[in-house]
């Protein structure tokens, strides 16, 4: 199987290409396990469905400007996270860090992150995933009397109207320090109605503070064929400084150039009568806001013409771009 994973990194691209196996076991009944990386492939494989020739990329990157400095300083904060997380819980974990939001850079708050992750991470079952929570404050101002809606700027912005709904009045709502609201629709709206009851206390040019948690998604590595070989470890997947994954554009022209990118290190030799993979890791919120399947299908169709799949691995989940019905199988089809 090769060596252990050397970084941070190089650790969530090997589990990246795990829960692709996963998935694909799972989904479409076949049984891939991993058997070893060589340069800038992974490879796996089925004692009847064949062999997977995989390579695995980030579908993010730092602004050229901050690549030197700040993308190497985030990547070395996220190995040291990572190596402390695994010092209090072993076992084979991976973290997603949304968009916008920042490692802990010192005491006592890397202490409280590692703590409050390790809780969220004990109560996972293999193949299961869960949200650690950490503190954030939120602030609501109100502006007027008159109106019936909020100005919201930050993570709960796609929720303005959920929000406006319970105000009387015009407000504006700062949530700039959260980056990934929870999926508990229950607590959604518990938190809907906990910011109108605080609007009911303001008057014009108040400011009011309160503290939430964001929400970042832990999972823990499935056991079965596609964990052969593994080693166990923490993973930091998330999104480098100066990225904006909601950013069409930029996206596209990445996505087009890790494309390339898998279709040059996919074509040698030693690839040959193999299912040539690519598997992208996302730094998207939520998988439903990826915008990499559109800008795959507004492409060229021959740029993916090499591969028999080509699937995004973002927020704990697996979605197909495209799957061959060879590698899919009798039971194929793409969700």
């Amino acid at each position: 199987m090769g060596g252990a994973p050397s970084s941070s990194t190089d650790r969530a691209r090997e589990y990246a290409f795990r829960l692709f196996l996963a998935w694909l076991n799972e989904r479409h009944g076949r049984s891939f396990a991993p058997r070893g990386f060589d340069g800038d492939v992974w490879r796996a494989g089925d004692a009847t469905a064949g062999e997977i020739a995989g390579a695995v990329a980030e579908l993010s990157e730092a602004d050229e400007a901050l690549r030197q400095a700040q993308d190497g300083a985030w990547r070395s904060r996220c190995g040291r996270l990572a190596a402390r997380l695994d010092e209090t819980r072993p076992g084979s974990f991976l973290l997603w860090q949304p968009p916008g939001a920042e490692l802990p850079a010192g005491e006592p708050e890397e202490s409280d992150w590692v703590r409050r992750v390790v809780l969220a991470a004990s109560k996972l079952a293999s193949g299961r995933g869960g949200e650690a929570r950490l503190p954030v404050k939120l602030a609501l101002g109100k502006v007027r009397d008159e109106g019936g809606y909020a100005s919201v700027t930050g993570g709960l912005g796609r929720h303005w109207t959920d929000i406006s709904a319970r105000l009387q009045g015009s407000f504006y709502l700062d949530s700039r320090g959260l980056h990934r609201f929870t999926r508990d629709e229950a607590e959604r709206q518990q938190l809907f109605e906990h910011i109108g009851l605080l609007s009911r206390g303001l008057s014009a040019g108040d400011i009011v503070e309160f503290e939430h948690e964001d929400a970042w998604t832990v999972q823990r590595l499935p056991r079965g064929p596609a964990a052969t070989g593994i080693t166990d470890g923490w993973a930091i997947a998330g999104c480098p400084p100066g990225f904006d994954p909601n950013d069409g554009g930029a996206v596209r022209r990445l996505l087009r150039r890790r494309l390339g990118e898998a279709a040059a290190a996919l074509a040698g030799p030693d690839t040959a009568g193999a299912a040539r993979a690519l598997v992208l890791i996302g730094a998207y919120d939520y998988m439903e806001n990826e915008n990499a399947g559109p800008s795959l299908r507004g492409f060229d169709p021959a740029l993916a013409a090499p591969f028999d799949a080509i699937v995004l691995v973002a927020d704990a989940e697996v979605r197909a771009l495209r799957l061959s019905r060879e590698l899919a199988g009798p039971a194929g089809g793409t969700p």
